[in-house]
Formats: structure tokens, sequence, C-alpha cells
């Protein structure tokens, strides 16, 4: 199921018309291709032409076989370990700004929602830090790394 998510956030991403004039283009772009979480997280980022497709999730998550009998607790341990979102993306400089288009949280998506993350690529790995978001400065941003798969 993840995989299916995973692959619909993708596609989705893909098939969406750019947003915004500045937005790099692929022959451009450093972040093109894909890139596998290495933090101890199953996960896959998709920096195409002008889209972009986030997932990752905890490997430690319960295995629930069916949801409706999860209890709040089960379902927040299987659910609240995930990142997932889809959008444009613009490079200026070392810097990335993603626009959702869609999230797993709704506040992400929100029309004008953006997120900054300065980006370093040292051969094939890739490390992003949040600096910002439409709210303001993020302190002490969440830094995950990545290894060029593709």
């Amino acid at each position: 199921m993840v995989r299916r998510v995973a692959l619909l956030l993708v596609l989705g991403g893909l098939l969406l018309f750019p947003t915004h004039s500045r937005i790099v283009r692929a022959a451009a772009s450093p972040l093109q291709g894909a890139w596998q979480v290495t933090d101890g997280r199953a996960g896959l980022y998709i920096f195409a032409g002008t889209h972009y497709g986030m997932m990752a999730a905890a490997t430690d998550r319960p295995d629930i076989t069916d949801l409706s009998k999860a209890t709040r607790e089960e379902l927040l341990a299987l659910y609240g370990p995930m990142l997932g979102n889809a959008g444009s993306y613009e490079i200026e400089g070392d810097l990335v700004t993603i626009h959702p288009v869609v999230a797993k949280f709704p506040v992400v998506m929100k029309g004008g929602a953006y997120e900054v993350y300065e980006f370093k690529i040292d051969g094939n790995t890739l490390t992003l830090t949040q600096r910002r978001n439409v709210r303001g400065p993020v302190q002490n941003g969440g830094t995950t790394r990545l290894m060029r798969v593709e």
C-alpha cells in the first residue's frame, strides 16, 4: 500500500503544470533524479523537470492488516512517522523551494504554502536542511540525507 501511495504521489506530481515562472528546468537542476533516504527510514525523493515527490516512513511501524479494527494508538503508530508530499519546485543558489499541491498534512498543501531547504550535493549524497516555510524561519531545521539511485 505504501508503494502504491508513493507511486500515486510521484505520478500526480509529474502531471501537474508549472505554477511559477522561475522554476528551474530539468537540464539545469542538480537535484534531478531519484534519491533514497539513508537516515534509517524507508523513503524515496524524486525530482523531475519542475516537479518532485517525497515519501518516507519509519521502518518499525506496526503491521496492521485490518484498519477498521485498529485502535487510535495503532493508527498513530502507523501513520504518524510518515512524510508524503508532491508538487513543483524551484532552485535559487543552494536553496530549493517546494510548493506542495498534495501532502499528508492539509496545512502543507494550502494555497501559497511552501518550504525552503538548503541543499548540498557531495558526489552521490544529497543533504537537505529545512530553513523556512510560509510561517517564517525554521529554527534547528531537520536534516535529511539521501543517496542518488538514478
